[in-house]
């Protein structure tokens, strides 16, 4: 018996496992339920590190940015009290 399962998703995320479902004839709730088998089987998810979203692409563009200029870098710091001296200036 099969059975509906709503779930939420990053819509770029859904969009990009489709296409590269699709490429390879498979739906992706094959993929889905391949996955949801093993699960249980090996009972043990599996993560990789996930995907940056836009703003945190952003702060790596800005920082990287400023490394090469100079600007905007802080630290190291020998003590606390030497860190606390930069935030609070």
């Amino acid at each position: 018996m099969n059975t509906t399962m709503l779930i939420k998703t990053d819509k770029i995320l859904k969009n990009k496992a489709q296409k590269l479902a699709k490429e390879m004839g498979l739906p992706l709730g094959t993929l889905v339920n391949n996955y949801l088998k093993n699960f249980i089987i090996e009972r043990q998810a599996i993560f990789t590190a996930p995907m940056p979203n836009k703003a945190t692409i952003k702060a790596i563009e800005q920082y990287k940015k400023d490394k090469e200029t100079g600007k905007n870098l802080y630290g190291p710091f020998d003590t606390v009290s030497d860190l606390m001296k930069s935030l609070n200036s």
